[in-house]
């Protein structure tokens, strides 16, 4: 009798442990860059050689230009970007990651793609080139000539 009480236990508790191991019951892995980022910073680039010195720093926009924006990802692959300058406009798509590359495709045509990095705690995203947004400077404080550069939007979680 023994026996057949072992052979009945065994039986079941195989049973349970073939249930668990479904792959239905396994959480789907969650993208990394799903969730909300907000703009939180510019980065120069493109300047003349006179003004060299501004190439590579950042540059606070939303005190600059009074210019904001947040990017809500979501888990099904859609995303939502706001901008705040003026007025307020929302702009809806799609988005792909791959070798910590993000592109969204927007309804209204048109791809953006960002750089995803992550160091210690910080993730961010940097749109790559070429970037849609340029900045002009003044030539001196008396001069009304503008000096063209690129702004590169950097995004944090």
């Amino acid at each position: 009798m023994k026996p057949y009480v072992y052979a009945v236990c065994f039986s079941i508790l195989a049973l349970i442990g073939l249930d668990s191991c479904s792959k239905s019951n396994d959480p789907v892995a969650v993208s990394p860059v799903v969730g909300r980022w907000e703009l939180n910073r510019g980065l120069l680039s493109g300047f003349p050689a006179s003004y060299s010195t501004v190439n590579g720093q950042s540059l606070d926009l939303y005190y600059f230009q009074s210019f904001g924006s947040t990017i809500d990802i979501y888990s099904d692959n859609t995303f939502n970007e706001n901008y705040r300058q003026v007025g307020v406009t929302d702009a809806a798509g799609t988005w792909a990651f791959t070798n910590n590359q993000l592109s969204l495709t927007y309804d209204i045509g048109g791809t953006d793609t960002y750089a995803y990095t992550k160091n210690k705690n910080i993730e961010e995203l940097m749109i790559t080139a070429p970037s849609p947004y340029t900045l002009t400077l003044p030539n001196s404080s008396t001069s009304t000539v503008d000096v063209p550069g690129r702004v590169q939007f950097v995004y944090r979680k």
